[in-house]
């Protein structure tokens, strides 16, 4: 009999912590407008278990999907390689991994071990709370919320909704995981009060709906480019555009949520349902980067710029400058962090979860929709893809992107081969899971 649960615990960090997600943000939390979560939902056929957890942090790194996922295994009968660690990826949530954006925070190892124990913590709970339970696979579609944020017509962009659908053994509907491509930015870089932005919203617009057991949960998709329509490269030197409001997220989300609520009566359930999952390792091409000697002193020269452009600090030019200062600090960053790397490439692990006829796909990174748009055009069965998933190696393009430059390409340590190559992966992962 096919058994599933859930769980959650909150991961708000307490005010006075600094927030993840924006470079240019200036101060520390100053409280709370909606708290943070580590979600999970565990499926159990008597011959495989699977889990997904969704946590309200920008990223995690992969070492600590990695030990988290030994030590989750040593109390619940889950294999370490069916755990999948999902970030909703909120700009407005705790500092959880130093990376290109941040590399003077520092993350907060008495913070970490807490999140890592909520973690933890939800997956046990939601393993102990299983109960008989039917599954359906759906999705919906939502127009105007994503917007693809390189480009003047804002598309491409994905508008389907993918949705795990879990009833009891009475019919009632208790939980509903939804995957759906953008980026958490309502909020800006002016924002001080940790949110988990409009996926927030959604899910309690949804569990609203389902009642007072309700459960939901929210897992990214491919949202490298996609946003609500700010610019990243704006958004990136501190300068913010209107509408960036809670106001404006809690519209958003409500839309979302809306949206599932207007297809999940549709999805039919089952009592049997196939369940699997694997990982393989890729090796993505890496940028050449300059030795980091002459990346400082590129960094020097575009700080000298900014510092002497300062008294017309609402000029194009300064903005220019201070973009300029932006991109310099991030290779310079990645020409230190990729001397470390061996052949010039980036090992990464792609981990594919099956339930009933389709495949949540995990990728440690920001992917373009692009990329997932031909993945579930080729795919052989039903395809969802999980962003920012078991670890964060920054953003992946389309091949096209690179030519357009910008600060996504900027941003990705990977060269323009890559994009075939995670294709390429994905759609194997996909075969092996179909077999």
């Amino acid at each position: 009999m096919l058994q599933a649960g859930f769980g959650k615990v909150r991961v708000t960090p307490p005010a006075g912590s600094p927030l993840a997600g924006f470079a240019a943000r200036e101060g520390v939390s100053t409280g709370t407008h909606d708290e943070l979560f580590s979600r999970t939902l565990v499926f159990d056929n008597g011959s495989s278990a699977v889990a997904i957890v969704s946590l309200d942090v920008l990223a995690v790194s992969s070492e600590f999907v990695v030990r988290l996922r030994e030590s989750i295994a040593g109390r619940v009968p889950i294999a370490p390689d069916a755990i999948m660690i999902a970030c909703t990826h909120t700009h407005a949530g705790p500092v959880t991994i130093s990376t290109f954006f941040n590399p003077e925070e520092s993350v907060d190892p008495k913070y970490m071990e807490y999140l890592g124990s909520a973690i933890e913590t939800t997956v046990a709970v939601a393993w102990k709370q299983r109960f008989d339970a039917r599954i359906g696979i759906g999705s919906g579609r939502i127009e105007g919320l994503g917007v693809n944020r390189r480009t003047a017509d804002g598309r491409p962009v994905d508008e389907e909704i993918g949705i795990i659908k879990v009833a009891d053994s009475t019919g009632q509907t208790r939980a509903v995981l939804f995957n759906y491509a953008c980026h958490p930015t309502v909020l800006g870089p002016d924002n001080l009060l940790a949110s988990g932005d409009f996926p927030s919203m959604a899910i309690e617009r949804i569990e609203d709906r389902l009642g007072s057991n309700g459960f939901a949960m929210y897992v990214n998709g491919t949202q490298g480019d996609i946003s609500v329509g700010h610019s990243s490269e704006l958004s990136a030197i501190g300068v913010v555009t209107p509408g960036r409001t809670f106001e404006r997220a809690t519209e958003l989300g409500q839309r979302l949520g809306n949206a599932v609520l207007e297809v999940l009566g549709n999805i039919k359930v089952e009592d049997v349902v196939r369940l699997g999952f694997e990982t393989i390792q890729v090796h993505l091409p890496l940028k050449q980067y300059p030795p980091p000697a002459e990346s400082e002193t590129a960094l020097g020269e575009a700080g000298d710029r900014v510092k002497r452009l300062e008294k017309n600090s609402d000029s194009a030019e300064y903005r220019q400058a201070k973009t300029e200062l932006l991109y310099r600090s991030i290779i310079h960053y990645y020409a230190r962090e990729t001397a470390k790397y061996k052949d010039g490439v980036l090992p990464i692990e792609l981990q594919g979860i099956r339930v009933g006829d389709a495949v949540f796909v995990a990728v440690p990174g920001e992917v373009f929709v692009e990329i997932g748009l031909r993945v579930k055009q080729l795919a052989p069965i039903r395809t969802f893809i999980a962003g920012i998933a078991n670890g964060y190696i920054g953003y992946l393009p389309s091949r096209s992107a690179y030519d357009a430059g910008g600060y996504e390409v900027v941003s990705s340590r990977c060269g323009p081969g890559s994009a075939d190559r995670l294709v390429e992966a994905m759609l194997q992962l996909d075969d092996k899971l179909l077999g």
